[in-house]
């Protein structure tokens, strides 16, 4: 187990998180201007990453090779960095203590120097159209309302603890405008069918993505990173085409979020992206 900053992450978040790095510092970077401080957390990223590799290798741990790479600014120097981290945490079964909590701590200093420097949306407002809970699966079943912290929804579930959980995914959004136009194209998608807590109506959804905060109702969440479709949520797509809600498709993803502040969320609850307070 490995707690960072009052989250506990057990051995399967942490080698899940180990390998959501590369791919959420991209997300956190992703079509903003980014100031000279936010390309200084990259290099400190690859730094912890590299250190690790380098001190495995010097106390002649055959299976990792000395790192060779930093990342000099470029994202993409964080992948082969990342992974190859991964899987010496995996093979011998330490290390996680090591990496997490710088790593965690670089990301969440990435967002508020991007917010710091204007790269943030603009305050905007929206509202909770619904809320949804389920003992794990999908779809989940309306509530009126809910209590949020840490751990995500109260009287919340997954179905497997693999992919989700996590305390960067105490929280699944998503847009009832992007539902909606599913809908519209005659996939039998509803609110709740794919699995996110919290349906947001009003909000320009390709603002509401890695870094940006939202206040929903008295909670106050962060955005992590999209959430990946998987195959059970094929059942709401026509031909089975469940890629169809990815990111990379473009502003249809979900979208998970930690909480910062724990409260209460009801239905017609004001959502505000970059609140101000």
């Amino acid at each position: 187990m490995v707690i960072v900053d009052g989250e506990l992450y057990n051995r399967q978040d942490a080698l899940g998180t180990l390998a959501a790095l590369a791919p959420w510092w991209e997300q956190l970077a992703e079509g903003r201007v980014l100031p000279n401080e936010f390309t200084r957390l990259v290099d400190a990223q690859a730094a912890v990453l590299a250190s690790f590799l380098d001190d495995r290798a010097g106390r002649g741990d055959a299976s990792v090779a000395p790192s060779d790479a930093s990342a000099g600014g470029d994202l993409a120097a964080l992948w082969p960095l990342s992974a190859a981290v991964h899987d010496a945490v995996r093979t011998d079964g330490r290390g996680e203590d090591i990496v997490l909590p710088p790593s965690l701590r670089l990301l969440r200093a990435g967002g508020e120097v991007l917010r710091a420097a204007g790269s943030l949306p603009s305050t905007a407002a929206g509202m909770v159209a619904q809320l949804n809970v389920s003992d794990g699966g999908v779809p989940k079943r309306p509530a009126d309302q809910v209590m949020i912290d840490a751990a995500g929804v109260a009287g919340d579930g997954q179905r497997s603890r693999k992919h989700h959980g996590r305390p960067w995914q105490a929280l699944c959004l998503w847009s009832t405008e992007v539902i909606d136009t599913f809908a519209a194209a005659a996939h039998p998608l509803h609110y709740g069918a794919a699995g996110e807590n919290v349906t947001i109506r009003g909000l320009d959804w390709p603002n509401v993505r890695a870094g940006v905060r939202l206040r929903i109702g008295e909670a106050l969440a962060e955005c992590t990173l999209f959430a990946l479709p998987c195959r059970f949520n094929a059942q709401w797509f026509i031909g089975r085409d469940f890629n169809l809600m990815h990111h990379e498709r473009g502003p249809v993803s979900r979208i998970y979020a930690r909480v910062l502040e724990p409260g209460a969320v009801r239905v017609g609850d004001a959502v505000v992206l970059e609140p101000t307070c």
